[in-house]
């Protein structure tokens, strides 16, 4: 009855309303053998933009919100490059953790090489490296006006730092999520995983782990949005979250918690406006779903957020196929295949 309800709310309140424009102007990158390929929205056009290293396994991809540079984690090593075909797929000095994009592609967020969870700024341009006194896990860029912020999580709270003067610190909620810190793109709001009371029947039941949405404005009011789900990114746009629920992939509406999810389905990626979703799946539809796994478990009790691995669900086992996945329309219409043949992430690249 709950699932229902979301889905009722989604149909009532949704502004991504997934058109032909949007499949026209958009482009699609995913991993094939030793290639990453490029073809647009509906899989058409095939061509190759990459060769990968030897026997690299593609965990994620992610691009800016101009769609200008492809970041990509190849075996738990973080790579980029210009999708102007500029310069080739090269390694950057970042060590195994999350990595971020800014919405202008300008440079990346990362862990450090060097021991425990500090954060890195790499600039594309230049290639200068600016240490950020702040935990990689869930760090993100933010444009406020002609300041460059970054957004992160500690024991203490969430917080807000300028790049330029990192003293300078603002606090932008009171409480730290148990795990899954995820700010928005523009450092808004912001997805993650609280103890939060439940209640049946006006009955008050102990509190349990739930995902929410809450302000970064310095109060942090929550609302909860899909119990079990594991955040994975964010549309450009700041209205949805990519989520993975077990076995299901779904966008989750960031202002109200409604949701719509696709069951035997892996979450890789989504439109700007969550318009639509990238997912894995069995090559054959019929055929029983891939296998998800589960998200890995924090590296340290003692501070909220921060995870052995920087995919937060590894992707299935089995013979895969990416489908895309449609916000609007039939609740029970499936995704529509894309690419037969995947052997590893996917991105949605946003149009011109």
């Amino acid at each position: 009855m709950r699932f229902a309800i979301a889905l009722c709310l989604l149909a009532t309140t949704t502004v991504a309303v997934a058109d032909d424009k949007e499949l026209d102007r958009a482009a699609v990158v995913f991993a094939r053998g030793n290639k990453l390929i490029k073809t647009d929205a509906r899989g058409k056009g095939e061509t190759d933009l990459a060769t990968l290293p030897a026997k690299a396994i593609v965990r994620a991809l992610r691009t800016d919100a101009r769609g200008t540079v492809l970041l990509a984690d190849l075996d738990g090593k973080w790579w980029w490059m210009p999708l102007d075909g500029s310069k080739p797929l090269a390694q950057l000095p970042c060590g195994e953790g999350p990595a971020q994009l800014p919405p202008d592609g300008s440079c990346v967020i990362c862990r450090r090489t060097t021991p425990g969870d500090r954060a890195l700024v790499v600039n594309f341009g230049t290639g200068k490296l600016l240490p950020v006194a702040a935990p990689a896990a869930g760090s993100r860029i933010i444009n406020v006006g002609l300041v460059r912020k970054v957004v992160y999580a500690d024991k203490t709270g969430v917080w807000a730092i300028s790049l330029a003067d990192q003293k300078k610190k603002q606090r932008l909620a009171p409480e730290p999520p148990l795990r899954g810190f995820l700010p928005s793109p523009d450092g808004k709001a912001a997805v993650g995983v609280y103890l939060e009371s439940m209640y049946d029947n006006r009955t008050k039941k102990p509190p349990v782990e739930t995902l929410t949405t809450f302000a970064l404005d310095g109060e942090g009011v929550r609302r909860m949005g899909i119990r079990n789900g594991v955040p994975l990114d964010w549309s450009h746009d700041g209205a949805y979250v990519l989520v993975q629920d077990g076995a299901k992939a779904c966008l989750m509406r960031a202002g109200g918690g409604q949701y719509k999810c696709w069951k035997g389905y892996t979450a890789v990626s989504l439109a700007p406006d969550g318009s639509y979703a990238l997912v894995l799946g069995n090559r054959d539809p019929k055929a029983k779903p891939p296998t998800p796994r589960p998200p890995p478990k924090p590296a340290n009790d003692d501070d909220p957020g921060e995870a052995d691995d920087d995919v937060p669900i590894a992707l299935p086992t089995g013979p895969l196929a990416l489908y895309r996945a449609k916000l609007d329309g039939p609740y029970d219409g499936a995704p529509t295949m894309v690419a037969k043949i995947v052997d590893g992430a996917a991105v949605w690249i946003p149009g011109k």
